[in-house]
């Protein structure tokens, strides 16, 4: 007798996950089974543990894009208990039943309790059955064909043949979430042959003996071989989280039901946070980050403008060595740098100038500027990168780049080179 709630007794099973012959396995008849009883029938040693199998299980193994369960199977009670926590459940050796892959053996013959991680896999049934919502609406709207899908714990990654535009997915986001206000029944069929061929029914390959079937009236018609919810209305949310486009394909990242919700909390609080960090209400974060984005890039065109002053008034005050100059200043950016040089080459007594600054965030590296008036500069930026494990390069009159050395070495370098 199995304890607990949507438990289940034990009744032998035949089909076959890997090649989906009769689909009589618990987990597809009885797909709510939080709890139930089996025997072990086999328990092999693997590397990183055990793979056991049972006459029958409530367990999913990883297949059709959807994980595998997860969750304990428990022997005997008391100090004698032994549990095995089953870390993921797959198709067993040539797709025959399911290997449960755990820390821990089970006796051959052993009468055990199995119990899933219900959290885990209500999460999957939701995140599949909302994924074939979004599949069967795009589709419907834009006859793209789903040609991959993956759900991880981070989010669903759905890859269609065709470009969906950020607008074109809100609608098909809205489309979805009014099936889910719908309610409507989440069918798993098992068409004959005849039937199977008067059905309209998305598939991305072709299968050998029967077919399973996942119809969503006015919504989805999808061979598939995972577990879902009895009803859209159980999915509770679907949100469309990214879209990218590439090689004339769109990938849509989803997230469905707890997730999505949990989600949705995790960002109402980011924005209050901001909202408060602002002092505005948060419908005006928006207006206020645009706001403040403005002010920061006219501080920045000041504070440009006032290094470029900055700049003139000392390129006027330097001494150049024989028509060399050769300037080290903190904290200059390689456009200041350019300026530097180009002022600098305004000058009668300057043919050559090298402008020199740390590199932000690298200590051990310096960034260099060096133009001439008349001088084909790419030898000698060739040669003080060979020096000073440089890397960089430019045009005749003007080079760039920067050096791994301190900046004593990089003037001497300077000066021995162009001196």
């Amino acid at each position: 007798m199995c304890r607990g709630e949507n438990s289940t007794r034990r009744r032998p099973a035949h089909g076959r996950h890997g090649d989906m012959e009769t689909f009589d396995e618990l987990y597809y008849r009885e797909p709510y089974t939080r709890v139930f009883d089996a025997t072990v029938t086999s328990c092999s040693p693997r590397d990183d543990g055990f793979a056991i199998e049972l006459d029958q299980t409530a367990f999913y193994p990883t297949g059709g894009g959807q994980p595998g369960d997860r969750g304990t199977l428990t022997l005997g009670d008391g100090e004698d208990q032994v549990v095995a926590h089953v870390r993921e459940a797959v198709p067993g050796e040539g797709g025959e039943g399911v290997a449960h892959l755990s820390d821990a053996p089970l006796p051959v013959g052993a009468h055990v309790h199995g119990a899933l991680d219900w959290a885990w896999r209500r999460d999957n049934m939701e995140a599949h059955t909302g994924e074939h919502m979004v599949s069967g609406i795009v589709h419907a709207l834009f006859g793209y064909d789903n040609v991959g899908f993956h759900m991880g714990e981070r989010c669903i990654e759905v890859d269609f043949n065709g470009i969906l535009t950020a607008d074109q997915a809100l609608e098909v986001e809205r489309r979805a979430n009014a099936a889910v206000r719908e309610d409507v029944e989440v069918e798993a069929l098992l068409p004959n042959p005849e039937q199977l061929e008067a059905m309209d029914y998305r598939s991305k390959k072709d299968h050998e003996g029967q077919i399973r079937v996942v119809r969503i009236a006015g919504v989805d018609s999808c061979a598939c071989c995972g577990t879902h919810v009895a009803t859209t209305g159980q999915v509770g949310l679907i949100k469309i989280l990214r879209v990218g486009t590439k090689k004339k394909k769109t990938r849509l990242e989803l997230l469905c039901g707890r997730r999505a919700l949990e989600l949705c909390e995790e960002r109402m609080g980011q924005l209050r946070e901001v909202s408060n960090f602002l002092s505005v209400a948060d419908e005006e974060v928006p207006e206020a980050v645009r706001r403040l984005s403005g002010e920061k890039d006219e501080l920045k065109r000041q504070l440009k403008q006032s290094v470029r002053q900055q700049i003139d008034r000392e390129v006027r005050a330097f001494e150049p060595e024989g028509g060399l100059l050769v300037r080290f200043e903190p904290n200059l950016d390689v456009e200041e740098l350019r300026y530097l040089c180009e002022r600098a080459l305004e000058r009668d007594d300057v043919a050559t100038c090298a402008a020199l600054s740390n590199v932000e965030g690298d200590a051990g590296r310096i960034a260099y500027v060096i133009a001439a008036s008349e001088t084909d500069l790419r030898p000698t930026c060739k040669e003080l990168n060979r020096r000073l494990d440089g890397r960089g390069g430019g045009k005749p009159q003007m080079v760039q780049g920067s050096w791994a050395t301190s900046r004593e070495d990089a003037e001497a370098e300077i000066r021995d080179v162009l001196g």
